[in-house]
């Protein structure tokens, strides 16, 4: 037994997916000072919590769990939270329950990632529990025991490609394990502690006046909606508090940490477990809103200015909804539904997801965004296989293409796949559209699925012609609207005219979709020629000699981005007395700094942009560096950021990698920073293709090819799974320098075995089973064995 005042209680695992803090917890409170428990799972954690209780005595009507990610927002009474922006979890970071009897508690909502629980009776009683924790809802596989695997005679690296396999097993979302948000039945739609999910449908986005009109039963304290919702859930919301009879308007998605619009006193107070009628005008900026045809508040806004609506109850609230209508002015039905039907739930986005799914977090946003997925593509098929994820993923964001080509950035998970184009012709983010197109291409390269490429092909093209028809005379892409010009630095300022992260990544989506679209028995001709004139412009347009790198835009001259000069030298695109080398080089001097590596160099502060340091655009500048052979570059890389979030010692380590880091290292974007976000694991993939040297040559690994880069490493030794089972690769180097290496291929494949670079020593003779050869580079039939020594030294087997 633990018994607790204010304890912490390093937790273990049982199996079954319960994550548990000890067989039997005790808390006691006099009423005045609370039983306190802090549980430390170690590692982030995620699923349904449960407890199970043992033990009631005095008053046990207010215990509490809070729940975070780090240790210090614990302290906090919402922890890490609310985390309204999707119905894929529970909106706030506390539960409350009113113990009463010996029973099993379990959530009916999902608290997405955590590696503390603090456990609270602030009411004089005594509670026994048992089995307190998580039943998880992704894998416990421990990551020794994936398809894939990497070791190397450096554990630091070893640890990092761990920590990013990690990630994206708790990025991984299963078919039909997200629970329905919202409970419907005869009385209608029921919210409890839930953040209001908007309405969705194509138009919903751009709705800028209407009447919305409902009935509600407050069932606990009150109730809470949102107009002009973005698709997010942030809008207005309007809070209605009958505890101390009061409205009043937010902006956002709670009240919480949110400052007051506008507020009125509510006279008469609505009765709780009735019926009542609520009617708002939304016109834009201004908004009315009657209760049971009573006026209980008007003012005036200038938070937002167009969007949907949204049903639900801020913390400790709850109610049932009926009879929805939204309406134009001139009296055109919008929207109609009683509320009473489980359907209901698609229209706002709120029941399971239908498809396996890759996600950008696991606490925040739990979302599929094209970006994330991009990177996310290389580490799961080198460490979970995945696939299916991936592919799910692809499906959802791939089917929503608009008019002109482009897509959208990002998918709920709820949302079942389109089988139409969207009728928009905008879109934020247009990085992400070319993003997508790259992660396409890549799954056909991992999976060489002739079905899914003559699938996305036709959307790949339309994505492509759309964007040859915004090449201005110069040759360069260009951004005429400033909101399509956002990118993952959404908190930074949006880049317009022709900038050098989309022109360059536009660049990369050429190169890199010529097999997908080949497969489709599509001419690619025409797509190698644009590539040529693209790279043509670039060179002539963007490249500036004196930051020795290619500037930002056409406009703003005086920033090296992180991403933009990643996807050059991916794509091949410095030339003449400018090479790959010339680039790396400038990106090492503007951009390392002793935590890591800028998204865009000093002079960026001066223009408004944020100082931080982005896993994500620091996993391009990893690619670019193992393509390039820039051995120092990627060293420094992973032995700073990654290597920081990566080390159990650092004060926010959650066994995942995160979303953004601050100059010095910390959490980058304070309180609502996600650590364990799937576009920090691009090391697991980039060092099993490179240190492992496993890469795919033709799609589907037919053809394959083993090229190891040995950072200065006496060994590696690991696999990467395959269509057609996994590849095996071990190197290592004797004391004297001379080489072992031992490669395991499946059947039905042929591949290419290149010597590590670089050797240790030259001066050895090379030995291919058995028989001395020559060259560096020695063909391999699947399935046969290989194995390489230099000398005489037999093959040398790794820890």
């Amino acid at each position: 037994m633990f018994n607790a005042a204010s304890s912490i209680l390093v937790a273990g695992f049982l199996g079954s997916g319960l994550l548990v803090g000890a067989a039997t917890i005790t808390l006691r409170s006099d009423g005045t000072q609370p039983g306190i428990l802090i549980i430390d799972h170690g590692v982030n954690v995620g699923g349904f919590p449960t407890f199970e209780v043992s033990l009631v005595s005095g008053d046990t009507s207010v215990f509490e769990m809070t729940y975070s990610e780090t240790r210090s927002l614990l302290d906090k009474y919402m922890g890490d939270g609310p985390i309204p922006l999707a119905a894929s979890l529970d909106t706030y970071r506390v539960n409350r329950y009113n113990i009463t009897q010996n029973t099993t508690y379990t959530n009916r909502l999902i608290q997405g990632g955590q590696r503390y629980q603090k456990l609270n009776l602030s009411t004089a009683g005594e509670l026994t529990l048992n089995h307190v924790g998580v039943t998880s809802t992704i894998s416990n596989t421990p990551v020794t025991d994936l398809p894939g695997s990497f070791q190397c005679s450096d554990d630091q690296l070893n640890q990092i490609w761990q920590v990013g396999a990690r990630t994206i097993q708790q990025t991984e979302i299963l078919a039909g394990t997200t629970p329905e948000f919202y409970q419907i039945s005869d009385q209608g739609l029921f919210a409890e502690s839930q953040a209001p999910q908007p309405y969705t449908s194509d138009t919903a986005p751009g709705l800028m006046q209407y009447q919305l009109d409902f009935s509600v039963k407050p069932m606990v304290s009150g109730f809470g909606y949102t107009v002009l919702s973005d698709t997010l859930a942030s809008g207005i919301y309007i809070f209605v508090n009958l505890a101390n009879s009061s409205i009043s308007a937010h902006p956002g998605s709670t009240e919480k940490g949110s400052p007051s619009l506008s507020s009125a006193i509510l006279n008469p107070v609505p009765a709780l477990n009735q019926w009542h009628k609520v009617s708002t005008a939304v016109n834009m900026t201004q908004i009315a809103i009657r209760i049971n045809d009573q006026s209980v508040l008007a003012f005036t806004q200038t938070s937002a200015f167009a969007g949907s609506f949204g049903l639900g109850a801020s913390f400790g609230q709850a109610a049932y909804y009926q009879n929805v209508t939204l309406k134009t002015f001139a009296g055109q039905e919008i929207y109609n539904s009683s509320l009473t039907q489980k359907s209901v739930l698609d229209d706002f986005l709120a029941g399971t997801n239908p498809l396996s799914v890759s996600v950008d977090g696991a606490r925040r946003d739990r979302i599929a965004y094209a970006g994330d997925l991009d990177i996310a593509l290389g580490p799961t098929f080198a460490s979970t296989f995945g696939s299916e994820y991936i592919n799910g993923s692809i499906n959802l964001l791939g089917a929503a293409q608009l008019i002109p080509g482009f897509f959208v950035p990002n998918s709920k998970i709820q949302q079942k796949s389109r089988t139409t184009i969207i009728q928009a012709n905008q879109t934020g983010l247009i990085g992400y559209s070319f993003s997508l197109v790259t992660a396409m291409a890549d799954y056909y390269l991992m999976t060489g699925d002739v079905e899914f490429a003559n699938r996305w092909s036709p959307p790949i093209v339309k994505m492509l012609d759309w964007a040859n028809s915004q090449r201005t005379p110069t040759g360069l892409f260009n951004i005429s609207d400033p909101t399509m010009g956002g990118d993952w630095n959404y908190y930074d300022p949006a880049q317009s005219g022709a900038v050098a992260k989309f022109n360059n990544l536009y660049a990369y989506t050429l190169q890199q979709a010529t097999p997908i679209l080949e497969a489709a028995k599509i001419n690619t001709q025409v797509y190698s020629d644009r590539l040529v004139a693209l790279k043509t412009a670039i060179n002539a347009n963007l490249w500036n000699p004196t930051l020795q790198a290619y500037q930002l835009s056409n406009s703003v001259k005086d920033i090296v981005a992180q991403d933009a000069n990643a996807f050059a030298v991916l794509a091949s695109i410095p030339s003449g007395n400018f090479t790959t080398s010339t680039v790396l080089s400038t990106m090492s001097k503007e951009l390392f700094v002793p935590a890591g590596a800028l998204p865009f160099s000093n002079a960026s502060v001066a223009r408004g942009f944020t100082e931080s340091i982005s896993p994500y655009a620091s996993g391009y500048h990893l690619r670019a560096a193992f393509a390039a052979q820039d051995a120092t570059s990627a060293k420094y890389l992973l032995s700073t950021m990654w290597a920081s979030m990566a080390s159990p010692s650092n004060t926010n380590y959650t066994g995942c990698f995160w979303e953004t880091l601050s100059i010095t290292g910390g959490p980058g974007l304070g309180d609502t920073t996600s650590f364990c976000h799937a576009w920090g694991s691009a090391p697991t993939g980039e060092l099993s293709r490179h240190v492992l040297g496993i890469q795919a040559i033709s799609p589907g690994f037919s053809q394959w090819a083993i090229a190891p880069q040995t950072l200065g490493l006496n060994w590696a030794t690991g696999a990467h799974p395959t269509p057609h089972g996994p590849l095996n690769v071990s190197w290592a180097f004797d004391a004297q320098g001379r080489l072992s290496m031992n490669v395991t291929s499946p059947k039905g494949t042929n591949g290419t075995v290149n010597l590590p670079s670089p050797m240790k020593t030259s001066n050895a003779s090379v030995v291919v089973n058995g028989k001395v050869v020559s060259g560096s580079s020695f063909t391999v039939v699947g399935g046969q064995a290989f194995n390489l020594t230099q000398g005489s030294l037999s093959f040398v087997s790794t820890p």
